[in-house]
């Protein structure tokens, strides 16, 4: 009896954060498709640091500041927008120009070209659902291989 338990715990297991990584690994396909069809149907230009906005909350309940900047659309519009990455420290100059890619039927939509800004919930999203749901895999199957050697 204890032996049947045993199995169908270690199918649920199993199961579970096999789910739970193909669901964070479709998760992050996801974000990684919407990144690049931003990327395609984007313009490139720079824009300028403009200073930042402080907001607070969060778990740590400090602040962060997210950088506002101004870019002129390649029709000649002028439009700020501020980042949704935040940080604790600003890491912009007065005035400082860097690269952005914003959508020109909505420019407001604009996004920093940056590893972080672009790349990194798919990243963080996808290793983290190969590792569960790989992990889930290998365990499985070390599991399997140790029952068939004491048989």
């Amino acid at each position: 009896m204890c032996l049947i338990s045993m199995n169908k715990l270690q199918a649920v297991l199993f199961t579970s954060v096999l789910l739970a990584g193909l669901l964070l690994l479709g998760l992050g396909l996801f974000e990684l498709g919407s990144s690049v069809a931003f990327l395609v149907r984007a313009e490139q230009t720079e824009a300028r640091f403009m200073g930042a906005v402080a907001r607070t909350g969060g778990n740590h309940g400090g602040t962060f500041l997210y950088p506002s900047f101004q870019f002129t659309t390649i029709d000649g519009r002028s439009v700020a927008f501020t980042s949704s990455s935040g940080s604790t420290a600003q890491p912009y100059s007065d005035r400082e120009q860097v690269k952005i890619a914003y959508d020109p039927r909505r420019p407001e939509d604009a996004r920093l070209l940056s590893f972080l800004t672009l790349w990194i919930a798919p990243v963080l999203l996808c290793g983290a659902g190969l590792l569960l749901a790989g992990g889930a895999v290998l365990v499985r199957a070390g599991l399997a291989r140790q029952r068939r050697g004491r048989a």
